[in-house]
């Protein structure tokens, strides 16, 4: 779970993939592209690698003995417990208001496609993201939390509930958040996580991701998808269809947007959220006529998260940002490792969520993003105290 691990099996997965050309939408890429394709990946293994130099030395615990520091971290219980009950009334608060305001709920409607895609409104909307709130909190209060067995009941049931109208909204994107928070706080913290429980994970994620795509798209999804995708290999191999191409097509499209873009939009995607807050993301978006997934060359229409940074600042983006973002990382990871707590366990699993789908887009400059893990800052500067060393 060490970063560079994370990172080099994740792109080393997406380029393997990429190279098959299983669909028609892929081509070839020259040199340049590829050159193109790499420097991001590249850029942010060297920035692991400084933060790894710069540890040379450290005296860093081994698993074993970090999880046995973080099971005996003194923490206010009662304060996480209240701060958890808080964000789960007002995720039900949004929840309910949105529901109102767009007079259905997604996965009831006519079209439950089109209709999850435009449902938030912005101010008290944002209270929908408090779901993964009230999930890793609850976890961070049953891994740290001494006996307070009824509370933890009742938190497991707030968890359920929250996940389960979650659902209903066919949103997939923070339940592979969660889902890999857990993972990797599990991994961390307990001795969980196993070959078993690993599997575990993967079929139980599968089988979500699976079932909300029926859900929004009908029966015919992988027909439908086979055909419109231009897949190379026989139809009884359909039901790849999906996996592959959510895997290959953003870095497709950057690959092919890159080459093209001859313009930047100097920090506009990057301080996507700053924008959101202020007001001014959709005057600028109008004023200025930017697009939001130019050059695309089918219907799958996200990049990976190289992308956002190229776009703002070019060749400078995706060399200069990555590689502090790599610097960062590993900074934190060999500040967990060095002196572990649940606080920098909690962050570390949101980098991992980052890096694990990076290939995917950048949730860094979402507004959602950024209250979430504001949430979690305020959260653990709050409950947290100091590690009782076990005599």
């Amino acid at each position: 779970m060490s970063p560079a691990r994370v990172f080099g099996f994740t792109w080393s997965i997406v380029f393997g993939l990429a190279n098959l050309k299983f669909s028609g939408f892929q081509s070839e890429w020259t040199f340049g592209q590829w050159a193109y394709a790499l420097l991001g990946p590249t850029s942010f293994i060297l920035g692991l690698v400084a933060a790894y130099v710069v540890s040379i030395g450290a005296q860093l615990h081994p698993i074993n003995g970090m999880r046995q520091m973080v099971k005996h971290q003194k923490i206010d219980d009662e304060k996480l417990f209240y701060i958890i009950i808080l964000a789960f009334v007002t995720y039900l608060v949004g929840y309910f208001v949105t529901y109102l305001v767009k007079g259905y709920i997604p996965i009831f409607a006519p079209n439950p496609s089109a209709a999850r895609i435009e449902y938030f409104i912005f101010g008290i909307g944002l209270f929908i993201h408090h779901m993964p709130i009230v999930v890793i909190l609850s976890l961070v209060y049953h891994l740290v939390a001494r006996d307070n067995h009824s509370k933890k009941r009742v938190l497991k049931i707030l968890v359920f509930i929250s996940i389960l109208t979650y659902l209903f909204l066919l949103q997939r994107y923070q339940l592979i958040m969660i889902s890999m928070m857990v993972f990797t706080l599990l991994y961390y913290t307990t001795r969980y996580i196993r070959f078993r429980t690993m599997i575990l994970f993967v079929i139980l994620g599968i089988f979500v991701i699976y079932s909300i795509a029926s859900l929004r798209v009908g029966q015919l999804v992988q027909t439908v998808l086979y055909t419109t995708s231009q897949m190379k290999f026989s139809y009884q191999y359909a039901i790849f269809t999906e996996p592959y191409m959510y895997m290959v097509m953003n870095i497709e499209n950057f690959v092919h947007a890159v080459s093209r873009l001859d313009q930047h939009t100097y920090g506009y995607y990057t301080f996507d959220f700053a924008l959101a807050v202020t007001g001014l993301k959709y005057p600028i978006k109008e004023y200025f006529g930017l697009v939001d997934t130019p050059y695309l060359t089918s219907g799958y229409n996200a990049y990976s998260i190289f992308w956002t940074y190229y776009r703002d600042f070019g060749l400078l983006g995706i060399s200069l940002v990555p590689l502090i973002g790599g610097l960062f990382i590993g900074s934190v990871y060999y500040a967990m490792r060095r002196n572990p707590t649940i606080e920098l366990v909690s962050f570390y699993s949101v980098m991992v969520f980052v890096m694990g789908l990076s290939f995917f887009l950048s949730p860094l400059g979402f507004l959602w993003f950024v209250y979430i893990v504001a949430w979690m800052g305020m959260t653990f500067r709050l409950v947290c105290t100091e590690i009782r060393t076990k005599q």
